[in-house]
């Protein structure tokens, strides 16, 4: 036993491994995706950084023809605008632009009107100073008409970069004037975009963690409260307390739990109604045996220790005969009961004339139909009907039910039989006059020891199986049983047989 608590323990609840499994495995999908997730936002900043950069060449380009023009029509303010739009493009986009000839020397950039008087503006910048594009980038940029990749095209720059380019022409036919530039350390603008991902990806994983965990806690938690009812039943019945129910009112849950609720519950009342049934069966059976069992005892001790005078000794040895074939009938019942229960009750068909067995049951019965002075009507109107059945079975049926019918009858009363043939069934009536039964025990008549009579007066030597047995082998043959009544008037019990019992 301690055993076992240790490994309950060492296992944990259902409840602790799901939400461990859970977060276990959201957290590594939140690691993998944050080591994916980069490369792809990568690419996608790259082509947006490049762009970014080759619009603002562009601008700058047209603001290069606009110079042009402006000088030819000895416009002084030209080479200041100039350069401040180009370093007011540079602080925008926190790159280096400027503009050089198609020779590759640097002619314009943003640093001249930083370093110098916007009044007495200087010609040269000491960070361009001496710098020389190489003749293979400006002869492709020329030849395309534009640049904008990531790299060191010739070893030319000291870093990888971010480099677009722009040919400047005063129209689409015409030369080039110039070229614009625009160069961004990769290291430096990459740096900036990673910790905005960073940020927000920690904090959208925060509340991703939180939103799902809070859901998957209340799902988690229900379902859990779910399978520990179900563990809860199950401890219960294992005991032999089959009257515990799974709850399933006032709870959220999916739909395959509630069948299976469901379908346990179904179980229960099953196993409830089968104990219930072998409790009562081993309290009649102890009844049925102790009650003869008994007589015979005390009329056989009395014999033998000569309390019953030698005169009587005969009469009293027909009682226990009596007795002792009543036992002998109660233990082939309950053979039969228990064969049929366990399904190994065989069936030997063969043909026979059922109005000729009927006939011969009543006959009997004739002793006793004659002392009750009981009326039997229509066995003179029957005609001769074949059946496929088992001849032992079926008259097992109509001696049973012809029993009851004398049992019951009044003195004086009737006892009507019809017979009738519809499609390949052969029904059959049997209505006797008396108190009938009453409408509550109507629905329990075909169940094993059962008796309506509660004072075991009329019914004193019957087990209550008779009825039980005969509904069972009438569906063993495919065929059906039914009672009806009226009390204080009539009870009348149909039997449907098949007339070919190999048909279906």
């Amino acid at each position: 036993m301690s055993i076992l608590k240790k490994r309950t323990h060492k296992a944990g609840s259902l409840y602790t491994r799901y939400i461990r499994i859970f977060f276990s495995a959201e957290i590594i999908s939140l690691v993998v995706f944050g080591i994916l997730m980069p490369f792809f936002l990568n690419t996608l900043w790259e082509d947006e950084q490049k762009q970014k950069l080759y619009d603002y060449t562009q601008n700058i380009a047209q603001v290069y023809q606009e110079y042009i023009h402006a000088q030819s029509a000895d416009d002084a303010n030209a080479f200041s605008m100039l350069c401040y739009a180009v370093g007011s493009a540079s602080k925008a986009s926190k790159a280096d632009i400027f503009i050089a000839n198609v020779s590759g020397n640097v002619i314009f950039c943003g640093h001249m009107a930083e370093n110098n008087d916007m009044q007495n503006l200087s010609m040269t910048c000491q960070e361009h100073s001496g710098m020389q594009i190489p003749g293979e980038i400006t002869t492709g940029i020329i030849t395309d008409g534009m640049m904008a990749t990531i790299g060191n095209p010739g070893g030319y720059f000291e870093e990888d970069c971010f480099i677009a380019a722009c040919v400047s022409r005063q129209s689409y036919d015409s030369d080039a004037d110039a070229i614009v530039f625009a160069t961004q350390n990769y290291k430096t603008g990459l740096a900036p975009h990673r910790a905005n991902f960073i940020r927000i990806y920690v904090l959208a994983a925060i509340g991703f963690i939180a939103i799902t965990g809070l859901v998957v806690y209340l799902l988690t938690y229900n379902l859990v409260e779910v399978i520990r009812d179900m563990a809860e039943a199950a401890k219960r019945y294992s005991k032999g307390d089959f009257s515990y129910r799974i709850r399933m009112q006032d709870r959220r849950s999916v739909r395959e739990f509630d069948e299976l609720s469901a379908e346990i519950n179904s179980m229960a009342e099953s196993l409830e109604q089968l104990e219930n049934s072998r409790a009562n069966f081993v309290a009649n059976v102890s009844h049925e045996l102790k009650t003869p069992m008994t007589t015979i005892g005390g009329f056989i001790d009395g014999i033998l220790d000569g309390t019953i005078r030698d005169e009587d000794r005969d009469y009293y040895l027909q009682i226990v005969s009596d007795e002792v074939k009543r036992l002998s009938r109660l233990v082939v019942s309950m053979l039969n009961m228990s064969k049929m229960e366990a399904g190994e009750l065989k069936i030997n068909p063969s043909e026979f004339d059922l109005t000729r067995q009927i006939v011969g049951i009543f006959i009997g019965f004739e002793q006793k139909i004659n002392i009750k002075k009981i009326n039997v009507e229509g066995l003179d109107s029957l005609s001769k009907v074949y059946i496929e059945a088992d001849p032992d079975m079926i008259n097992q049926v109509f001696y049973n039910l012809i029993d009851n019918a004398v049992k019951f009858t009044q003195p004086g009363g009737n006892i009507l039989l019809s017979m009738y043939i519809q499609e390949n069934n052969v029904i059959v009536h049997i209505r006797n006059t008396g108190k009938g039964i009453k409408d509550e025990d109507l629905d329990h008549v075909f169940e094993r020891f059962y008796k309506g009579d509660k004072s075991r007066g009329l019914d004193a030597k019957s087990a209550g199986l008779g009825l039980f047995i005969v509904k069972n082998i009438v569906e063993l043959h495919g065929g059906e049983i039914s009672v009806s009544n009226v009390e204080d008037k009539y009870t009348q019990f149909t039997v449907s047989l098949k007339i070919n019992f190999s048909d279906d």
